[in-house]
């Protein structure tokens, strides 16, 4: 990643033509005109079967390569599991065409998605990620980890409605999977009308990203996640109490980004598209966020400052100071462990 903010954005809305000045109009939208650095391109946006992708492989890996060729950072593709057992080997299945995985020859690495985004919804089995995704998670990470298997630093995301307390168990089941390393809650701060889920007082900006970051976090400081992307609303901002429209998103961001975001993914491209003036106000926010510098370290414990080694039970283990070393919290998982700071030479 750059030293800036990583803004990206879910890719839906009509496919872009096959031929290249068509594919390359619109990644150049997506990425120069945007500043969106990674685009989740939708696979499947509300068809059924949920689980198999509406994209002809060869046109997804020509729009892969022109958004690459974009300057895009990296760009991933999402799919939405359904929690049954044939669903998942479905989805698995589509997921190893798009990667070549039985091919003779696979496709060339700018032609395939960095990673897989998990769209972890729905109540039900049947219609979604319902309660049966808990024991069938290790299963589609497995699976989707195996496709993946001939393209090189290739990873799996999740993204899920971020509950108060915690996330659901089955969201729980594929955070924790080995392969998943990044987290995008959809911490939406939006208003859809009175009589809207979205009229409480927790979706209003602020609320909504500290909530999140409480209950998502753990996932990174344990160890199970490298980092959370955060999942934004670019829509619905017309609150009726605190900021509005793109003010709204500005502190939105500014909240996130204080918390300790430094990935923020909007929902989504059909929202900020087209040549409306709306739109227009849109692309020229993500943009400015795109440009905006990430906060240097300010949290954690340095080694120069508070010690010049981390003993480890009887000293069998000893991690050294350097320059800019921050503790983390795999550092001090063992049972048995201690800071020292040498004073003149001696402990």
């Amino acid at each position: 990643m750059s030293d800036t903010i990583q803004v990206g954005a879910w890719i839906d809305g009509p496919h872009p033509g096959t031929g290249a000045s068509a594919l390359d109009s619109w990644a150049s939208l997506i990425v120069r005109d945007c500043g969106i650095a990674c685009p989740i391109i939708v696979t499947n946006a509300g068809v059924k079967p949920l689980y198999l992708s509406r994209w002809k492989v060869d046109h997804l890996r020509d729009a892969i390569a022109a958004l690459r060729g974009a300057g895009a950072e990296e760009v991933g593709i999402m799919v939405w599991p359904v929690a049954t057992p044939q669903a998942v080997r479905d989805l698995v299945a589509d997921v190893r065409k798009i990667y070549g995985a039985d091919e003779a020859t696979p496709p060339q690495r700018e032609r395939v998605p960095d990673f897989i985004s998990i769209d972890a919804e729905g109540k039900y089995n049947g219609s979604g990620w319902g309660p049966g995704g808990a024991v069938l998670a290790n299963g589609l990470c497995d699976g989707l980890e195996m496709a993946q298997l001939d393209a090189d630093d290739c990873y799996l995301s999740v993204t899920a409605v971020p509950y108060r307390r915690s996330p659901r168990l089955q969201d729980s089941a594929l955070l924790q999977h080995p392969a998943v390393r990044v987290g995008t809650p959809q911490a939406y701060s939006q208003y859809q009308g009175p009589n809207h889920w979205s009229a409480g007082m927790y979706y209003r900006v602020g609320p909504i990203q500290r909530g999140t970051w409480a209950t998502w976090s753990p996932f990174v400081e344990d160890g199970h996640l490298d980092a959370l992307r955060m999942g934004s609303a670019i829509f619905a901002q017309q609150h009726p109490v605190g900021p509005t429209g793109i003010e709204a998103l500005r502190q939105a961001a500014e909240i996130s980004i204080e918390l300790g975001a430094r990935r923020l993914c909007y929902w989504s491209f059909k929202h900020f598209r087209s040549a409306s003036r709306l739109h227009s106000e849109r692309r020229a926010f993500l943009r400015e966020l795109s440009q905006t510098l990430c906060p240097s370290p300010s949290c954690g414990l340095s080694f120069g400052d508070a010690a010049d080694a981390l003993i480890f039970g009887d000293g069998e283990y000893q991690a050294m100071a350097r320059e800019g070393c921050t503790i983390r919290a795999e550092d001090t998982a063992a049972d048995d462990w201690q800071l020292v700071k040498l004073v003149g030479g001696e402990s």
